[in-house]
């Protein structure tokens, strides 16, 4: 297939993990999204069926990877072909609801939510399509395990009074750990998990992360809070991965598996096979592509053939959230509004700017 791909890139993005992986599978894949310094694209303003348009080919798909980043394709229900998005941070951003009306077909990461973001669409095309892992980079490098616990993710300010801020606490104070609170660029991630005996998982909002995936990819057996989000379903909890309940029970469970090295070992190494076989950006994106071809699959997004005072209110909450100050503005412009109205318009996107 020929996917128009539209991502804001930069190298830890998951969008960069499923453009390689379609490269994998023998897709062809056209770069659609947010360009960076380090990678051409378009500007954020230009409309999504002006850029498909003019190329050489049409794509037989439109697929857009959250994380948002300031991006989201603007004229995506004028699009002729059909369009899929893949939502990852569904336990925290309510915005998406109203993303995920633009598009035919709805993937969201973590499973309680599917019921959820099927209501708010208003079509039956929304699927659960969990995280994974990318094995040419979440791997085991075969590295001394010189590290008790391992971590790498999100500590910025927001996080700083979460349960996660206070567990790497817990943890830093007894284990031999690596940096948690330094930036780790992509190629060192896997090269960290490979030098852990543990890698350490707690979710922001009960949701199933990366780091899950990553984690057991690299061969280090992942203690991680107990969480639903069909869990359970991807993972054989106690024989592939371990979970735990309160702190005191995290501490328990670290001092027992630090201990018991055989024990660790073969929950590791079953998880790292249930990864390779089931939990890749190949697998996933071999689902995905299931669906849209599907016999049966329709273009069916809700904001289609919506009315245009249905659409820009969609548009004005997307935007809003990401902080898409220009594209505000220039919808303000397109609807004739006059000076005092444009300001109201883009006064929440603007605070937003200011203070996040």
């Amino acid at each position: 297939m020929h996917i128009a791909l539209g991502y804001s890139w930069f190298p830890t993005a998951a969008g960069y993990h499923w453009e390689r992986a379609l490269l994998e599978r023998g897709h062809r894949v056209t770069f659609v999204g947010l360009g960076h310094e380090d990678r051409p694209g378009y500007e954020g303003t230009t409309p999504i069926d002006r850029i498909v348009e003019r190329l050489p080919d049409t794509p037989d798909l439109f697929l857009w990877i959250d994380p948002a980043d300031r991006y989201f394709p603007q004229g995506i229900e004028r699009l002729s072909i059909p369009t899929a998005c893949y939502l990852i941070d569904v336990h925290i951003g309510g915005w998406r609801k109203a993303a995920a009306r633009f598009f035919d077909a709805v993937f969201v990461a973590q499973k309680d939510f599917v019921t959820e973001y099927a209501q708010a669409v208003g079509h039956g095309q929304v699927h659960w399509l969990p995280l994974a892992a990318a094995p040419d980079v979440h791997k085991d490098h075969q590295l001394e395990r010189i590290y008790d616990i391992g971590f790498v993710g999100n500590l910025a300010a927001a996080h700083r009074r979460t349960a996660r801020a206070r567990r790497l606490a817990l943890l830093v104070e007894r284990y031999n750990t690596n940096d948690f609170y330094r930036h780790y660029p992509p190629a060192e991630v896997g090269e960290v998990y490979s030098r852990s005996r543990i890698v350490f998982n707690t979710s922001i909002a009960g949701d199933v992360t990366m780091r899950i995936f990553e984690g057991a990819a690299a061969g280090a057996l992942v203690l991680t809070d107990a969480v639903a989000n069909g869990l359970g379903e991807l993972f054989r909890v106690g024989d592939e991965i371990a979970v735990f309940g309160d702190d005191d029970e995290l501490l328990a469970k670290a001092g027992h598996f630090l201990a018991q090295s055989n024990e660790r070992e073969a929950i590791a190494a079953a998880g790292q096979r249930r990864v390779l076989a089931e939990h890749t950006y190949a697998h996933r994106v071999d689902r995905l592509l299931e669906v849209v071809t599907a016999p049966g699959f329709q273009q069916i997004a809700p904001l289609r053939g919506a009315p245009e005072a249905e659409r820009r209110a969609a548009r004005h909450t997307v935007y809003t959230r990401l902080h898409m100050l220009d594209a505000v503005l220039d919808e303000a412009r397109a609807a004739g509004y006059g000076p005092v109205r444009r300001l109201w318009s883009v006064l929440p996107c603007l605070v937003r700017r200011l203070l996040i």
